[in-house]
């Protein structure tokens, strides 16, 4: 959980024994099931979580048949990305092999834990090397202009980090030209398209110096191993 003391924020780890809270539905009686089915969906996709008192994660198993049922599990994003998602159905798939077949866990125990690796990277990251590292991307930024475009609107004197997608599509042709152009740079495709988007933004904008954000899928510890974990 996440709790604030004072103003300053901190994470309380879980008892072992906690579990993972899970509602059982049974929807084989019900003449809308169906409906039934996609009210429980919304109701679970709107359902807010408390991060101070939990639970960050929680399950709903819902029986549609004698012989069929469907999991939704849903976590809150500050205990879960797309790595760790993998993870979880992988081994969660193997659980269920061996339930269905009558086996033991099949998980071997884990040698290290989170809180082991949280306190690992504070170790690692202070002193001399996190300053190092604040130093690096001070000057990094340092001077950086902000983005003028030619837009229709003004920009609000203050901030309010609204925002929208606008999904577009690339065809499968385009997409073949430049997955070969990246693979004649020694580039990925993701290098190639981020490096066209800086060109268009540099285009409309008249600057020649750019600072682009993206999200990273990684976990923070991949390509820097403590102690006892093999990545």
């Amino acid at each position: 959980m996440f709790v604030a003391t004072q103003g300053k924020p901190r994470v309380e780890v879980l008892p072992p024994d906690a579990g993972l809270p899970i509602v059982e539905h049974d929807l084989r009686e019900r003449s809308d099931a169906e409906a039934a089915f996609l009210d429980l969906c919304h109701e679970e996709g709107r359902t807010p979580f408390d991060l101070a008192r939990g639970p960050l994660i929680r399950g709903r198993l819902i029986r549609t048949a004698d012989e069929e049922h469907v999991f939704l599990l849903t976590q809150h994003h500050i205990v879960s990305d797309g790595w760790s998602m993998g993870v979880l159905l992988r081994e969660l798939s193997q659980l269920y092999r061996a339930f269905q077949a009558g086996q033991d866990d099949p998980l071997p125990p884990l040698a290290i834990q989170y809180p082991d690796y949280a306190a690992w990277q504070r170790q690692w990251l202070s002193g001399e090397r996190l300053q190092q590292q604040a130093q690096y991307w001070r000057s990094a930024l340092a001077g950086t202009a902000r983005l003028v475009l030619p837009t229709d609107h003004a920009r609000p004197a203050q901030q309010s980090f609204a925002a929208a997608a606008v999904p577009i599509t690339v065809d499968a042709d385009l997409t073949r030209e430049l997955k070969r152009l990246s693979l004649q740079h020694g580039s990925t495709l993701f290098m190639t398209v981020l490096a066209a988007w800086a060109a268009v933004l540099s285009r409309l904008s008249g600057q020649d110096d750019l600072v682009i954000g993206v999200p990273s899928a990684n976990p923070p510890w991949v390509g820097q191993n403590p102690p006892g974990m093999v990545t």
